[in-house]
């Protein structure tokens, strides 16, 4: 036992002596110099990466019809884009064969985008929404048959709340595939209403009064045109007339509902009437 601890102890003497630790020192010098260089590319690197991608959103906000989130997604990318290119110098510092990382990362991405082709199919078309601009926040638009308020859009989504207070979210690649109606964007809409009245009626009369009517409207717009009045059918048992006006895009549904009420009750004081449905039933001989 003495015999053992006494040559474990000259070994680890041997081992500790000046030669040998002046010859691994000499051995690990080189690699911990190119750690400590890969170390440092990876941290001026991280601080440049960082630089430019702020630079490039400043840059890239500044230009006409672009959104900040488009900004901001365009500024992360040429960020991440930079770090990668810093990583690969980093590892070429230590040694490691770049040219079979770079093919391993482009077969990775290759994967990672056959896997993700919807995710990146939104992403393609939330920055041409944001590009192109064809709403914005506030908008009140019609998109795959949905209507409602624009309240958030992302590189991945677009959100609308609908009139009855529903959130409905929509892929970007379905909002851009799809016909969008923006029904804000001009300021002004045109509100039609129709009435029917019966065939005994006068129509001219009936004209007048729906007019007039609608012009009394406070919201009622004269421009582009003044309110319009045109018989567009002749139903089974009415006169069917249709009125239309203009109105500021906020005041439509206020204008479209009061003048339901206003002409009726503008009907029933000039006395004319709002015909009921009528059935008529064949006797069988």
């Amino acid at each position: 036992m003495e015999n053992d601890a006494v040559e474990t102890v000259t070994k680890a003497a041997d081992f500790l002596s000046i030669e040998n630790l002046m010859h691994w020192g000499g051995v690990a010098a080189p690699y911990a110099i190119k750690v400590l260089l890969a170390l440092l590319i990876l941290w001026i690197g991280s601080k440049i990466a960082r630089w430019l991608g702020n630079k490039v959103r400043k840059n890239v906000v500044k230009a006409p019809n672009v959104d900040e989130t488009l900004a901001k997604f365009i500024g992360s990318m040429v960020r991440y884009a930079v770090m990668a290119m810093v990583f690969i110098a980093a590892i070429g510092q230590v040694g490691v064969q770049t040219a079979s990382l770079v093919a391993i990362f482009g077969a990775a991405g290759l994967a990672i985008g056959l896997a993700l082709q919807g995710t990146l199919s939104n992403v393609a078309a939330g920055a041409m929404l944001m590009l192109f601009r064809p709403f914005k926040i506030g908008d009140f638009v019609s998109i795959t048959g949905e209507e409602g308020v624009v309240t958030d859009m992302s590189i991945f989504t677009t959100e609308i709340t609908t009139v009855d207070h529903v959130q409905v979210i929509i892929g970007n690649g379905e909002v851009w595939g799809s016909t969008i109606q923006n029904l804000t964007s001009k300021g002004i809409r045109r509100v039609d209403n129709n009435f029917g009245i019966d065939y005994d009626d006068n129509i001219d009369k009936a004209f007048d009064v729906i007019k007039s009517t609608a012009a009394s409207h406070p919201k009622v717009l004269t421009e582009p045109a003044e309110p319009w009045a045109k018989v567009i059918g002749l139903g089974e048992s009415s006169v069917d007339i249709q009125s239309r006006v203009w109105c500021n895009s906020e005041d439509y549904w206020d204008v479209m509902f009061d003048l339901n009420k206003m002409v009726k009750e503008a009907f029933d004081q000039n006395g004319i009437s709002i015909p009921y449905p009528i059935s008529v039933e064949l006797e069988s001989k």
